[in-house]
């Protein structure tokens, strides 16, 4: 047992049970010098976390993005620690679909950053990746893809998959963690977000979907 904890339970133990209060104890414990240094420790793990946080944001992790520039994806994969890229098509609506799962996971996964890009704004990505039917959707941590989801066969080709079910897919690589204790019972959209972001919820989540409701393969 800490030393200051010990010498402040017996000065109390001596002057009888209820002869300090828990304010004066706890003022006998404000003059440890132990513990000003572990107070030190925690605000700086505080002003860390802060930082991080702001320099995440400042990134676009807690909200899914639209990239418009192929540049800009280019960079987002091969410098995020963590990311997901939907490449996917604006009138496919299987790619609605997968938008709005990922739309809704994003800000409870925000270690990861989340973004999809329209193929037809870089073919030089569809190539390297080897995209060939939407959506396709890759796994990318430290530069690297580890996984890649194509079309929704591994949900029975069907569209009514949840957003849990997409959630437990893309933990199977590592680049988002599933939510442990009672946040594991609770459905995606309706758990707490950790990091607030300033972006609104787009209304594509509401948009109508038009489109052929099956895979689309680009070789055809």
């Amino acid at each position: 047992m800490d030393h200051k904890i010990q010498e402040t339970a017996k000065r109390a133990l001596e002057q009888g049970d209820d002869a300090l209060s828990d304010d004066e104890l706890l003022a006998e414990l404000e003059n440890d010098p132990e513990l000003e240094r572990l107070r030190e420790v925690r605000l700086n793990q505080l002003k860390s976390e802060i930082d991080h946080v702001r320099t995440l944001r400042a990134r676009g992790h807690g909200e899914y993005s639209e990239i418009q520039k192929e540049e800009d994806m280019v960079n987002l994969v091969g410098k995020e620690g963590k990311a997901i890229a939907h490449f996917g098509h604006p009138q496919f609506a299987r790619c609605k679909i997968l938008d709005s799962h990922l739309r809704t996971l994003a800000p409870h996964h925000f270690e990861t950053r989340f973004a999809s890009i329209n193929v037809e704004k870089c073919p030089f990505l569809v190539k390297k990746f080897q995209v060939r039917v939407l959506p396709c959707l890759l796994a990318v941590i430290d530069g690297r893809v580890v996984d890649r989801l194509v079309g929704f066969e591994e949900f029975g080709n069907s569209d009514k998959f949840s957003t849990e079910a997409l959630e437990k897919r893309l933990a199977k690589c590592g680049v988002i963690q599933l939510p442990k204790g009672e946040l594991a019972d609770i459905p995606v959209a309706q758990r707490p977000v950790a990091y607030q972001t300033n972006q609104e919820a787009s209304s594509d989540t509401h948009s109508h979907m038009v489109g052929n409701s099956s895979d689309v393969d680009l070789d055809n």
